[in-house]
């Protein structure tokens, strides 16, 4: 264990000087995931703004949901999402026999070989607009629901990461299927809406089979008591 913590502190510092030669991607990538943080927060309240109640939650509540996507999700890209981008490339050019010969596990390889620092910005900004709302709006919180909050983001990042590996894996097998990482941002947007929605609609096994949409509710709801 200490022999791959020492190795994932030389990867972060390896990636933290790539900011340094590509500053420009680097701001574009702020920006981007700036934007898009608002983007989602705004959408949600154009669409409750006629609305007092959705599934049996109110406004504000729906946007802290949104904010801890964006947290959730921040975490996940900056951690893990770029690595599985990669492993189509790595199947495609044949360079995976290399990875299971070297002398590191190759999950580890596979997953935590590149960090996305201005994907984890999007982590701070929507920690810091979460703060802000829950003060704004007066909300109620004590020590042990933030406790809970970040145990259970924790974990939920752990799901989100299972869920992804388990669909890279196929790549093994087929190759061709590049574009399943397309198919996994859109179902990553699942994560965004209240289990109550699935519940109403019909299809509630969908959180059995595909437990995205629970990663994020279920921490807020710890949060709101």
């Amino acid at each position: 264990m200490k022999r791959y913590i020492r190795i994932y502190k030389a990867i972060i510092k390896i990636n933290a000087a790539l900011i340094l030669a590509y500053r420009a991607n680097f701001i574009n990538h702020i920006f981007s995931s700036f934007a898009w943080g608002v983007f989602n927060v705004v959408l949600i309240l154009l669409l409750t703004s006629k609305t007092k109640l959705v599934f049996g939650w109110r406004s504000e509540e729906l946007v802290i949901i949104t904010i801890g996507y964006i947290i959730v999700t921040g975490v996940f890209y900056s951690l893990f999402a770029h690595n599985f981008e990669n492993f189509s490339r790595v199947i495609d050019r044949g360079e995976f026999d290399s990875l299971l010969l070297k002398p590191l596990d190759t999950q580890f390889q596979i997953s935590m070989m590149r960090v996305s620092f201005a994907s984890l910005i999007r982590t701070v900004f929507g920690t810091i607009f979460l703060i802000w709302w829950l003060s704004s709006h007066h909300f109620a919180i004590g020590p042990f629901q933030v406790a809970g909050f970040i145990i259970l983001v924790g974990l939920g990042v752990i799901v989100m990461y299972s869920v992804w590996f388990l669909f890279i894996a196929m790549l093994m097998w087929y190759p061709n299927l590049n574009n399943i990482i397309e198919l996994l941002y859109t179902l990553n947007g699942f994560a965004r809406y209240p289990t109550e929605m699935f519940k109403s609609i019909g299809i509630a096994p969908f959180l059995v089979f595909l437990p995205l949409s629970i990663i994020v509710a279920t921490p807020v709801k710890v949060l709101l008591q």
